[in-house]
């Protein structure tokens, strides 16, 4: 195949050389409709490109042209047998891949530490979850382990769909390779939330991908390549999934006006990791590696070698920063950055995560270590670190639980009642409580530490009230 080609770009150009007239959406009409005000000069460009499904463009949920061209070509980069372009992220690619092999009441195996669009998922496709317990280390989620799956299957063995997340948020992979088997061998399907491991397999300084293994898998080329957000793929490999039901579930969960720029970017993307892949991993890896040596001289950073034994890796150009073990609240120091200019992109109750992608420049590594240098000459305090996550106990499906009667209380009035909506910090999204799921003492007790600890969740109102199922079972 050409990977040299940017197919999608090559019809854009060939449309904007002919004069025509702009009787179509969108209705800025190429920009020249613009609002007039500070910023239309910055939207002017990217609208020149902001087109729409005609006729020489290609439509995104019947491809004959360009669109599938590039799709072709990105399969071909990622080993896989068919590649779906995402242009409302990972989380519709994670909605489909459930919708398309999943039917109410089907039962689907899944560590808790999916991302709050798989309990969407479940909601609109009535499959009822079975959950493992991810393993945890000084209160950081790490994932979960072949012989947590192999559990599962024993108590579940009527289960058809396994869903796994790797690497998780903090860079942590699961043994892919052994779980698919593992999978495989029950007969079941491997769904692979696979959002943040996009440049995995280019370079060997960092972790093997096995997500070719999956029969699906999502990847956000936004989060660790350079599309522009929220640009995703969803890879089909082999074809024990039906291809028709795929494509309407895609077409069900994705906007029918898919954006032109999102598009363009995929594609260069695809070409940029067709040629330079290994040498765009490779320097990810490689400025971390820089980042990581000296951060570790001031504060703890999570390594390789505390995971090896429990049978993890780690993605390196994920840096978290242990701050509990330093004795530094995590909230304050995150604030304390933000004044200095150092944004990061996930605080949690101990730990500070910054992420090196291709935009990441080494000169900035002397400012990081500046501002940190303010943060590890203080204090210690004393550590807010939270007890593990509590034991779902799922009452009703999530389906049942969305569509029933509901209202808000009290989180200490909530005790033995049904969450009727989803509870997560987010980011990373991973619920702390789930529609259908009985409110416990535990949960509560959870939310009330982590909340005073600093951490925000979504799922509750803002007098910090839960939503709960009307229904008692």
């Amino acid at each position: 195949m050409d990977q040299a080609r940017l197919p999608i770009w090559e019809q854009v150009k060939k449309y904007q050389q002919k004069d025509r007239v702009w009787l179509h959406f969108p209705g800025h009409g190429g920009g020249l409709g613009l609002p007039v005000g500070e910023a239309t000069a910055a939207f002017a460009e990217v609208a020149r490109l902001d087109l729409t499904e005609l006729p020489e463009l290609d439509d995104l949920h019947s491809p004959t042209g360009a669109i599938a061209e590039a799709q072709e070509l990105a399969a071909d980069v990622w080993h896989a047998d068919k590649t779906y372009f995402l242009v409302n992220g990972s989380s519709a690619g994670v909605l489909a891949m459930v919708l398309a092999t999943c039917s109410p009441g089907e039962l689907i195996l899944a560590p808790r530490n999916a991302h709050s669009s798989f309990y969407h998922a479940l909601a609109l496709s009535g499959a009822v979850p079975r959950y493992l317990t991810v393993a945890e280390q000084n209160g950081l989620p790490l994932n979960v382990t072949p012989k947590a799956v192999k559990e599962a299957f024993v108590r579940h063995p009527q289960a058809r769909v396994f869903f796994l997340t790797s690497p998780g948020y903090n860079g942590i992979c699961a043994e892919v390779a052994e779980i698919a088997a593992i999978v495989r061998s029950h007969g079941a399907l491997l769904l692979l939330d696979e959002a943040h491991g996009a440049h995995l397999g280019f370079s060997r300084s960092l972790p093997v991908s096995a997500g070719h293994l999956a029969d699906l898998r999502v990847q956000s080329w936004h989060k660790t390549l350079a599309a522009l957000t929220p640009g995703a793929v969803l890879h089909q490999h082999g074809v024990r999934v039906d291809q028709h039901r795929l494509r309407s579930a895609l077409q069900l969960v994705q906007t029918s006006s898919p954006s032109y720029p999102l598009l363009l970017s995929l594609d260069a993307v695809r070409r940029e990791m067709a040629f330079c892949g290994e040498a765009v991993a490779g320097e990810m890896a490689e400025k971390a590696s820089q980042l990581r040596f000296a951060v570790a001289k001031l504060l703890p950073v999570l390594t390789e070698t505390e995971l090896a034994p429990v049978g993890f890796r780690l993605d390196t150009t994920r840096v978290t920063i242990l701050t509990s073990q330093a004795g530094i609240c995590s909230f304050t120091a995150a604030r304390r950055l933000a004044q200095l200019g150092i944004d990061l992109e996930l605080v949690q109750a101990g730990a500070l995560l910054a992420v090196v992608g291709p935009g990441f420049h080494v000169k900035n590594v002397k400012r990081v270590v500046t501002a940190l240098s303010s943060l590890a000459q203080q204090k210690p305090e004393k550590s807010r670190a939270l007890p593990p996550l509590p034991q779902a106990d799922v009452v009703l499906s999530p389906r049942e639980a969305f569509y029933c009667a509901s209202r808000y209380v009290a989180l200490q009035d909530a005790k033995g009642q049904i969450a009727a909506a989803t509870v997560a910090s987010y980011p990373p999204g991973m619920p702390l409580v789930a529609p259908g799921e009985r409110v416990t003492d535990d949960v509560v007790t959870y939310l009330q530490l982590a909340s005073r600890a600093g951490v925000a969740f979504r799922g509750l109102d803002g007098e910090d009230r839960i939503k709960i199922c009307k229904v008692e079972k």
